[in-house]
């Protein structure tokens, strides 16, 4: 008569041995990786700004982060434009209603139909932690270092009413309004100094 647990050990055993058995055969790799049957794609945003510096993807997100990556974006974007002699026009299409955007624009706008040049265009941006958001708004707070800025005429004389030698702290502060349609923020409300 033979014992259960001998069956049951030899039946282990043949099991054990055709497992090990199976993963001791050589196969070949998968060369792609699975999938969740549906691919997941993100959609393309339309680009926004200037072809040279358009708004980082980040800046177009309805998070606190983002608020505070547009705000960033924004004021990179004054400087692009003053440096590069451009139509201000895209200040004016990534605000609404913002009084300090139009004055920016108006003034970047009277340099470069007198032929003034921007030579140097230094600032810092630190932005005082995320964005605060209440539905489609949102408001944050910066440091704005302003300067030296060197605007020069058609003589290469510095023009100093244009001109900021020393660099200067400005507490600011910008009101943003979500645009859903163009998945992008805009300034309505922007308070430098």
């Amino acid at each position: 008569m033979t014992r259960p647990w001998t069956v049951r050990l030899a039946a282990g055993l043949v099991a054990a041995t055709a497992v090990l058995t199976g993963c001791s055969e050589k196969q070949e790799a998968n060369e792609t990786l699975p999938t969740n049957g549906a691919a997941e794609t993100t959609p393309e945003l339309p680009p926004l700004g200037p072809e040279d510096f358009p708004v980082p993807a980040e800046a177009r997100e309805m998070t606190p982060e983002g608020a505070v990556a547009f705000v960033r974006y924004y004021v990179g974007l004054t400087k692009f434009v003053a440096e590069n002699s451009l139509d201000p026009e895209p200040l004016l299409q990534l605000s609404q209603d913002c009084r300090t955007c139009i004055r920016i624009a108006q003034s970047l706008d009277e340099d470069r139909a007198a032929n003034r040049r921007y030579t140097e265009y230094a600032y810092e941006f630190t932005g005082y932690g995320p964005a605060m958001l209440d539905g489609e708004t949102a408001q944050m707070g910066f440091l704005y270092v302003q300067g030296p800025i060197t605007v020069v005429d058609q003589a290469g004389k510095v023009v100093t009413d244009r001109s900021a030698p020393t660099p200067v702290e400005l507490q600011s502060g910008a009101v943003l309004l979500w645009k859903p349609e163009q998945a992008t923020w805009v300034i309505t409300g922007l308070t430098v100094g």
